[in-house]
């Protein structure tokens, strides 16, 4: 019946099929190997994705070895109070920062690279969404980095290892912990 169908067709004179079940193999063997190629290219993807404003966003599926060079903005008081993409409420008073996609709660260096001012973050939120702007930090963190004034700032973003990350929470933690019993 496909011979019958197609029999017009010049192209198929040059490759006659002899059965209609003759092309099924090649056909899923060369989908099966296009969806390999796909695998390899992409590794770092975790699968999970978000669309705003009609643009798609991939998550990452480690921060394992993330470091980038961009500008930083800063959010405040419309999202104050509101849920963040984490579940959590946003303080613009707290310090953290929003990136499109680091997995959330990765803990990440963040440099000034106009004043050399540093400090470590935890991603809880999704944002920025302008382009050309690589990260969100909340009011309190901008201005601790000397980004709150000038609104922006070009920034080097680096997401610290698991080892670190841990290392630094211990800290936050016993900290505040010391802090409440003064």
């Amino acid at each position: 019946m496909f011979n019958k169908l197609f029999a017009s067709q010049k192209h198929l004179k040059a490759f006659p099929i002899k059965d209609s079940k003759s092309w099924l193999l090649p056909v899923v063997l060369l989908f099966f190997l296009a969806s390999l190629a796909g695998c390899g290219s992409n590794s770092r993807l975790s699968g999970k994705s978000y669309v705003i404003n009609g643009k798609r966003y991939h998550i990452l599926a480690t921060a394992a070895g993330y470091r980038e060079k961009g500008l930083a903005s800063w959010y405040g008081e419309p999202f104050h109070g509101r849920k963040t993409a984490s579940g959590e409420v946003y303080d613009m008073h707290d310090m953290s920062a929003a990136h499109k996609t680091l997995p959330l709660h990765t803990w990440v260096e963040v440099k000034n690279l106009k004043t050399n001012q540093k400090m470590i973050l935890r991603i809880n939120d999704r944002g920025p969404f302008i382009d050309g702007r690589i990260i969100d930090l909340s009011r309190a963190a901008a201005r601790e980095l000397g980004v709150y004034r000038p609104g922006t700032a070009p920034v080097l973003v680096t997401a610290l290892s698991p080892a670190q990350a841990k290392r630094f929470s211990e800290k936050l933690y016993r900290d505040k912990k010391r802090a409440s019993n003064d």
